[in-house]
């Protein structure tokens, strides 16, 4: 089956309480940032938050990403062929409720220049090494660095935005004239899974003012590069509002 057919068989099972297209090692975060693995999704299924729009597909060897959206309503779910077809790896919903992060900070060490993550292999290490300079370049307002750790196909979206690289771009650009506070949020913690040539990273961050939030993330490396295809940003509705 293609990935669009999977993706429709998946909505089909789900309503059917058929658990066969989902990966063991599920994550599936709401729009309210709760996280279920694929027990608790059994047990306790999440009411999807769209079914049946227009989605978008990319494929990454053994990874696809399907992003469907409505309006304000997102939809990320990635799915991995472990050579027995695919399977339902993360299902991320995202809400634009407009509503943005309290004030940021002009520097911030983390993640710029360290991380509470030991990379496991050569190839989270350098993952994440092209992670830290495009958010280096982020935080010193340097679009072009940026845009060279970025594909093509890049969107990132989350509670105040949604963006395309251009759209990213020229913020970062329109940053620099201002002069802004643009360090990245601290990074809380953080899980890496290599498939290939693509690079799967859940993790959490926590803003400098509200809540914690729940990122989903696929990197593609590209000519050696590894670079972001896809950012999800979820906030907690359950975590503290923590000023730092």
């Amino acid at each position: 089956m293609t990935v669009l057919e999977t993706d429709d068989a998946l909505l089909r099972a789900l309503a059917q309480g058929d658990s066969r297209l989902l990966d063991d090692d599920l994550t599936w975060v709401d729009a309210d940032g709760r996280m279920f693995d694929k027990p608790k999704v059994l047990t306790d299924r999440p009411k999807p938050l769209l079914e049946g729009s227009e989605r978008d597909v990319h494929r990454y060897g053994p990874l696809a990403t399907v992003r469907a959206e409505a309006g304000k309503r997102h939809v990320l779910r990635i799915w991995v062929d472990r050579g027995d077809g695919g399977r339902l790896l993360v299902w991320h919903e995202v809400v634009q409720t407009g509503a943005a992060h309290g004030p940021g900070r002009k520097e911030w060490d983390n993640p710029c220049f360290t991380l509470p993550y030991t990379p496991r292999n050569a190839h989270e290490r350098d993952c994440l090494a092209s992670w830290q300079e495009l958010e280096r370049a982020v935080m010193r307002h340097d679009p072009d660095e940026w845009a060279r750790h970025i594909a093509e196909e890049f969107i990132v979206a989350g509670a105040a935005r949604r963006h395309t690289k251009a759209d990213r771009y020229n913020v970062i650009a329109e940053q620099r004239r201002t002069n802004a506070n643009s360090a990245p949020a601290p990074l809380i913690s953080a899980r890496l899974d290599r498939f290939g040539d693509a690079m799967l990273m859940r993790c959490e961050h926590q803003p400098f003012h509200g809540k914690a939030a729940r990122v989903s993330r696929v990197f593609v490396r590209c000519d050696g590069l590894w670079q972001m295809a896809v950012s999800f940003q979820t906030a907690r509705a359950d975590a503290p509002v923590v000023t730092i």
